[in-house]
């Protein structure tokens, strides 16, 4: 919602910054007379009433040279509005609120009075966030809406056993006094993670991957309320009709959170504080809310751009294109089919004995398609023109768990011959499993130190009925674990040498509650006679030592690309960097330096530090869109979801992209997809946007593990795999990561 300023300018005081401590300390004396902010020049004190006493260098704001600061004071304003209003917050600081007020809880409304008495202590309510924003897609300042669902059981873990619910295994919360209070707190957001239910002990619970004590009281316990435990204790508590209620309760979110609902909802907000009158944000200043950007005829637009899907090439020479990546593979074969090496590529299956013929007859639609699909009709051998596979079977004798089994019949495997691919069969038993512990991880770890790239296949997806859509994926990562290049896309011709950078993470923890590690992982795209390619110098490093590796890795490439492209002194360079956090100026500054150290002999050099995010409150609705009929009850699929391609830039250095349009939601009942957010970091000397936000929408569709696009940039999507299997690798005997460099170089076996 765009906001217009009461006055151009506002009175304060600014005081000298010494410490956060001082900031802090002058927060809690002014709390009630003052919004006390850090801006540059020091702390401005702006006062909220008539009387307040001016505290600093008396100073005159101008809301139009202060605009974070004057956002602030929005900021502060619909706190103070919510606080009024009777609600209590989520986080300090933060207009974070649930609202539990008579007919809100969605849970009641899907009931409908039937078993509802059952249901009274479970709800299902709304929560908001209200947040300024210095810029908007309008380029005015405003005011963004966030809703999401809030899961609530207020019942006791005591009372649940009680009821009858399994609890074992389950984690709970608690007020275990680690979270401080602060002012119109809510209660339950004392509460935090305290552990998993390994067994009752009279009154208390005894804790497993507890941070603190490992015992609560079952009294002072609550079940941690996520949708797939919170039905769970529906269908408990419920019985029979427990079905029909969450069927009804899936339609009443659906209306909250899809597109259309989402809409409407934020609308109908922003008329509630409109109807309010102005915003009182500081003595002699209000705003005055408008309607949200493109919500009416009459309200603020917003500029927008559309990127077209990107083209396929599967030569060379550019002959062979298509705009559908699974087509074109039917029709031409993959990129490098004249001189893919593996003609016959030797391919170990690895599966307990009891699978054994569910695996086999899974193998062979693998290798020979699915009869009578639409996709996946030539299986692997045929749709990536292979002289054939030669498929070994090792079954072993052991449980799904058994990751001792697993380890021996890989290393059986490895002493009975070549291997090119290893297939291993998994199942959903393990999948809490980690390190030496791990059937999957051991696996990855013994192969790959042989050089073998490795393909999971869960044995509840070889049971499937339907097969063909999985297998195409499946095949697809498998030839690029191979070595090959199932196809490029077509770049954008430049008279710039452009190479891009993706440095993502991952967070590796043995258990939800354990002390993480922070891994960084690290890919490289690079634009070479006007196709996109993979660069083979993925690594990962921790947090503290990825400047060192992003230095190393940079300093390969660039030696590489230079050999490859036959870099001339006198050409322009661009270097694009997706990060996965916001670059610090110290970092901006050390990575410019070293890469114009690199590139010294060339007569430009660009930069640009652009941060791929999806932690935000920002989404995008298209009014026009109807989605696509015929998914049941009626219903559109996608109703107001904007098409991939999409971006709408917020002021000049941000955009919106959509990367998930309606044909990629799931179902009808999808809520609606959160679009990219791209942040281009202030030391960048290359500021195009709108091209940023292009190329990084191709990148979403050139990743080589699904046959469908991604939700994030191959170059940010990478890396995070890298960091996070090489991050479980580092827990497993014997994983020696060396080999990345030398035997699996050519291989995709992050994928």
């Amino acid at each position: 919602m765009p906001v217009t300023f009461s006055a151009e300018t506002y009175d304060g005081g600014l005081v000298d910054f010494e410490s956060s401590d001082q900031l802090n300390a002058l927060r809690a004396e002014l709390e009630n007379t003052h919004v006390v902010s850090r801006t540059r020049g020091g702390i401005a004190c702006v006062p909220l009433v008539a009387d307040a006493k001016t505290h600093g260098k008396p100073t005159t704001f101008a809301t139009r040279n202060y605009r974070r600061l004057t956002m602030r004071l929005v900021q502060q304003a619909l706190l103070r509005s919510v606080v009024g209003w009777g609600y209590t917050l989520r986080k300090p600081g933060r207009a974070s609120f649930v609202s539990r007020r008579e007919g809100k809880d969605l849970l009641a409304a899907a009931t409908r009075g039937h078993r509802a008495e059952a249901v009274r202590n479970l709800h299902v309510f709304p929560q908001y966030v209200l947040d300024s924003r210095a810029v908007g897609p309008s380029g005015a300042p405003g005011v963004i809406v966030g809703v999401k669902t809030r899961y609530e059981i207020d019942l006791t873990v005591e009372e649940l056993i009680g009821l009858g619910v399994n609890v074992r295994d389950c984690y709970v919360v608690a007020d275990d006094g680690s979270i401080a209070p602060f002012a119109h707190m809510d209660p339950t957001a004392t509460r935090r993670n305290v552990g998993a239910v390994d067994h009752v002990d009279g009154p208390n619970l005894v804790l497993r991957d507890a941070p603190g004590d490992p015992r609560v009281a079952v009294g002072q316990a609550w079940l941690e309320s996520r949708r797939d435990i919170f039905h769970t204790v529906i269908n408990t508590v419920v019985g029979a009709d427990g079905a029909q209620i969450i069927k009804e309760l899936e339609l009443a979110t659906f209306g909250l959170l899809g597109a259309f609902g989402r809409f409407e909802k934020t609308i109908e907000i922003a008329n509630s504080l409109a109807s309010r009158g102005p915003l009182e944000i500081a003595h002699g200043l209000s705003v005055t809310l408008e309607p949200p950007v493109g919500s009416s005829s009459t309200a603020k637009a917003a500029t927008w751009s559309f990127s077209e899907a990107p083209t396929f090439k599967f030569d060379q020479a550019g002959d062979k294109t298509h705009r559908s990546a699974d087509r074109g593979l039917d029709d031409y074969g993959p990129f490098d089919v004249e001189f893919f090496a593996k003609k016959k590529p030797r391919i170990a299956v690895v599966t307990p004995r009891a699978h054994k013929g569910i695996v086999e007859q899974f193998m062979t639609k693998f290798l020979h398609g699915v009869q009578g699909e639409k996709v996946y009709g030539q299986g692997f051998i045929r749709k990536y023109h292979l002289g054939g596979c030669d498929v070994r079977l090792q079954p072993f004798d052991g449980s799904p768990t058994d990751a001792g089994a697993y380890r021996q019949a890989c290393q059986a495997a490895l002493q009975a011959g070549e291997i090119d691919l290893a297939i291993v069969i998994t199942s959903e038993a393990q999948v809490h499993l980690t390190g030496d512990d791990s059937p999957y991880l051991v696996a990855k770890s013994t192969f790959m130190g042989q050089g073998v790239p490795v393909q999971e296949i869960r044995i509840e997806t070889a049971r499937q009925a339907k097969l063909a859509y999985p297998l195409n994926s499946i095949a697809l990562a498998c030839y690029a674990k191979l070595g090959g290049i199932p196809f490029v896309i077509a770049a954008p011709r430049a008279l710039t040498q452009e190479l891009v950078i993706g440095i993502g993470s991952a967070h590796v923890k043995a258990s939800r509650n354990s002390a993480p590690e922070r891994v960084v992982g690290i890919t490289t795209v690079f634009s070479a006679d006007g196709n996109y390619l993979l660069s083979n110098t993925s690594r990962e490093a921790d947090y503290e030592d990825y400047p060192r590796e992003l230095l190393r890795s940079l300093t390969e490439c660039i030696d590489d690309i230079k050999a490859r492209n036959a870099w001339q002194p006198g050409d322009e360079i661009r270097l694009v960097f997706h990060v996965f956090k916001p670059l610090k100026d110290a970092e901006a500054t050390a990575v410019k330096e070293l890469v114009e150290h690199l590139t010294s002999q060339y007569t430009k050099v660009e930069f640009a530090f652009v941060h791929v995010s999806t932690d935000h409150e920002w989404m995008m609705f298209d009014r026009a869109s109807a989605g696509i009929s015929g998914w049941g009850n009626g219903r559109a699929k996608g109703h107001y979801v904007p098409n991939r391609g999409y971006a709408v830039p917020i002021g000049t250095h941000e955009t919106l992209l959509a990367v998930s349009g309606p044909m990629d939601l799931k179902s009808a009942l999808h809520g609606a997809p959160r679009p990219l957010l791209l942040k281009l970091h202030q030391q960048s000397t290359f500021t195009d946007i709108e091209y940023l936000a292009r190329q990084a929408f191709r990148f979403t569709s050139m990743s080589w593990r699904r046959m469908y696009p991604s939700g994030t940039p191959v170059t940010i999507l990478y890396s995070d795999l890298i960091a996070d299997l090489l991050g479980h690798l580092r827990h497993v005997r014997n994983w020696n990561p060396d080999t990345l460099a030398t035997k699996l170089r050519s291989s995709r076996w992050f994928l």
